[in-house]
């Protein structure tokens, strides 16, 4: 399906918290699962053979997006081996999966104390300090330190274009999305997100053909990048004016994992803000957004403007406004997202629903 006229001429005007923020997470928690771990093996220490069964199986429950078991046998992985420093990354990447933030940076932290050349330590801190500590200038110099280690580490490159999204700086963005493609040129992640970058500068003729390109490569296999992969997929669908197909990616995003809350969050905001009147619902969007509230371990500024917009779609705008109201309590809020929080609630205010243009 070719996009219409007037969904080309909306590309510039999408909603940087919807993909900016959002995807921003989707990364963190999935933290291109594959992709790391090919390229973790590179260059990381071959596990040792007495803990390897049970360092397989911890790796499993990770991958699968069982964050409490993969916890469990990583903790006597370390039992076993307490100076294997991968163990301590991928229990901290685990932490981080339940939101126990502390948990994760300590991991992290300890991980660097044993290698302090071990470029996914530095990486992985990063993406905490990003999204989840609101620490930009830290997550940076942890990028920064990560690539000049292994400067061909795809995911540093991506995971870096990622906070220059969210700071609105999308020629670096794009510089950075465009080295990931050249490490990885099959990465569904890599050309949706690139995508988003060049639709916010304007650029729709190179928008529009990343996000071609996009649909076209195949999800992750691995359950918790798959989630990732379908969530950033459906976004392109969106760009690309096909909200039956993005629709579809949010519904099998839920179906594989049913405990990611962000893939209900996700939902909850196209059922709650899509332009297309046949594809919103409000009932659901609020039924959606509330559990993704529910699963979340720290209520993140998200998933209450999530609920907000929800609540406006079905007609509740006094609870729209309570919940929009909350979102922006947030302080580690970025000037911009702060911004387009103060629209949406200035909008339920005059009880008007909000709707995010692609």
């Amino acid at each position: 399906m070719r996009p219409s006229g007037a969904a080309k001429n909306r590309l510039a005007t999408m909603s940087s918290r919807d993909v900016g923020k959002r995807l921003a997470y989707f990364m963190t928690v999935a933290a291109l699962v594959s992709l790391a771990f090919a390229q973790a093996q590179t260059t990381a220490p071959a596990v040792p053979a007495s803990i390897r069964p049970l360092f397989d199986r911890a790796l499993a429950y990770y991958r699968q997006g069982d964050a409490d078991s993969a916890i469990k046998v990583f903790d006597e992985v370390i039992r076993l081996q307490p100076t294997f420093a991968r163990a301590y990354i991928l229990r901290g990447s685990a932490y981080a999966l339940r939101s126990e933030h502390e948990k994760a940076l300590a991991d992290f932290n300890r991980a660097i104390q044993i290698d302090s050349r071990n470029a996914a330590a530095y990486c992985d801190r990063a993406d905490l300090e990003q999204h989840s500590l609101g620490r930009p200038q830290d997550a940076l110099a942890d990028y920064d330190r990560a690539i000049r280690l292994a400067p061909k580490f795809q995911r540093a490159y991506f995971n870096r274009a990622i906070c220059f999204l969210e700071r609105h700086d999308y020629n670096r963005a794009i510089a950075d999305f465009t080295r990931s493609i050249q490490l990885v040129p099959n990465d569904l992640s890599a050309y949706g997100s690139r995508a988003y970058a060049y639709a916010k500068q304007g650029d729709r003729t190179r928008a529009l053909a990343d996000a071609k390109v996009a649909i076209k490569l195949k999800p992750s296999q691995i359950p918790l990048a798959r989630v990732t992969d379908l969530g950033l997929r459906a976004k392109t669908y969106q760009i690309l004016g096909q909200p039956k197909l993005a629709l579809r990616d949010f519904r099998e995003a839920i179906r594989i994992i049913p405990s990611r809350g962000i893939a209900y969050e996700d939902l909850a905001w196209f059922l709650a803000t899509c332009p297309q009147e046949g594809f919103r619902n409000g009932a659901e969007a609020v039924s959606a957004a509330t559990k993704a509230c529910e699963l979340s371990h720290s209520k993140r500024s998200g998933c209450y403007d999530t609920l907000a917009a929800a609540y406006a779609e079905a007609g509740d705008f006094d609870q729209a406004v309570k919940y929009e109201k909350q979102s922006l309590k947030d302080s580690s809020l970025a000037p911009k997202e702060r911004e387009e929080c103060e629209k949406r609630l200035a909008l339920f205010q005059q009880r008007k629903p909000f709707r995010d243009e692609f």
